[in-house]
């Protein structure tokens, strides 16, 4: 065992909470402690399907946040879904070897590959460390890296945790200054509207009320009140048009679910499969239903002007035990990447208002594949 090097990456854990910082510094360590040419860090991805390279001995560091791979493909891959750490004497022998340009690997013949892993064998990521020639007592080394990573493991994800908190944070601090400007706006447009629309409109019923007091004729005096009724029907036009941007009507006239359905049924290409709750007891603030409301609409807008699907589905069902509302809007059609938040489809802003009612949203999709959207909401019932 490399005492020495255990205690220098124990030294090291405390002082470096940088995610990358930290994975720079053990790859180099372990470069140092096993006389290895290049070390490269991955970590397991939020989703559980991907590791990302978070860290690398140099030049190799330059390509952090830009190599990516999917569980189970690759070496690395492999590694991260087997839970079995790995010597590969021939990489270019090994079928699941994955070639990247940017890592140089025709350069780095021999490879030892370790999950890291943090206790109950929970895969936090994979650390991989290679040489130019075969080194002595690989077995033995393969040993102290599987030691070295798994100490490695649960700073790495207390690293990521905190990274990932103070990412949110941030998201949430920018999405809080966005909605009090985008109340601030719609407080504008909202004030514009009743003095351009109601407000012009009452003025006028007035001057026809004031007209019909005195008329020439009951002919007149008719005509008047007439013409200050057709305004007055506007006027309620427009109170009922103004409140359906901030409450969709329909959900105080059918309730949530009738809502749903009747949203999907106005949609005919693709024509929108429902699959609701026979029974819906879930109590739900306003809020959240008009959250829901809202996900689902702009979900379905984004099938309609994006996907070119033939084929698209909402389903709602209630889990019971743990109180959350699940709904799932798929389509079959040609998807997107789900990490380009300039894609158009306005995820970003998805996750970030479902966060306010403290709920969560999930995207997956990718190239010719279709999109499925998983919405999961608390709520709660009648005791």
């Amino acid at each position: 065992m490399k005492d020495h090097l255990l205690r220098q990456i124990i030294d090291a854990m405390p002082h470096v909470t940088d995610l990358e910082e930290l994975a720079d510094h053990v790859a180099e360590l372990v470069i140092g402690a096993f006389g290895a040419d290049v070390c490269f860090v991955y970590l397991l991805d939020e989703d559980q399907r991907h590791i990302s390279l978070i860290g690398a001995t140099p030049p190799y560091s330059i390509h952090r946040g830009k190599i990516r791979l999917a569980v189970g493909d690759g070496i690395s891959g492999w590694v991260a879904q087997s839970k079995i750490p790995l010597i590969v004497p021939d990489k270019w022998a090994d079928s699941r070897y994955r070639y990247m340009p940017e890592l140089e690997g025709e350069n780095f013949n021999f490879l030892i590959s370790v999950p890291m892993m943090r206790p109950g064998e929970v895969v936090v990521g994979v650390l991989n460390v290679h040489w130019r020639e075969l080194p002595s007592e690989s077995e033995s080394i393969l040993v102290d890296l599987q030691y070295v990573a798994n100490l490695f493991a649960g700073n790495v994800e207390m690293a990521a945790l905190v990274e990932k908190l103070a990412r949110r944070e941030s998201q949430l601090e920018k999405f809080a200054a966005d909605t009090i400007d985008a109340a601030e706006l719609e407080r504008k447009r909202i004030a514009r509207d009743i003095h351009d629309g109601l407000g012009q409109l009452l003025h006028s019923a007035l001057y026809h009320l004031d007209a019909a007091m005195y008329p020439e004729s009951m002919n007149a005096s008719r005509i008047e009140i007439t013409a200050a009724k057709d305004l007055v029907v506007s006027a309620i036009s427009e109170v009922k048009e103004t409140i359906s941007r901030l409450r969709p009507g329909i959900l105080d006239d059918l309730g949530l679910m009738a809502g749903l359905a009747s949203l999907c049924n106005s949609i005919k290409n693709p024509e929108v499969d429902v699959e609701l709750p026979e029974v819906f007891d879930a109590i739900l603030s306003s809020a959240a239903e008009i959250t829901i409301y809202r996900i689902t609409q702009e979900a379905l807008a984004n099938i309609i002007k994006h996907s070119g699907a033939t084929w698209a589905s909402l389903k709602i069902w209630l889990d019971y035990e743990l109180r959350i509302l699940h709904a799932i809007i798929s389509d079959d059609g040609a998807g997107f990447d789900v990490d380009d938040v300039n894609n158009g489809h306005g995820i970003q802003g998805m996750r970030e208002r479902v966060e306010l009612i403290g709920a969560s949203l999930e995207v997956f999709s990718r190239a010719n594949h279709g999109t499925k959207i998983h919405l999961k909401v608390p709520f709660s019932l009648n005791q």
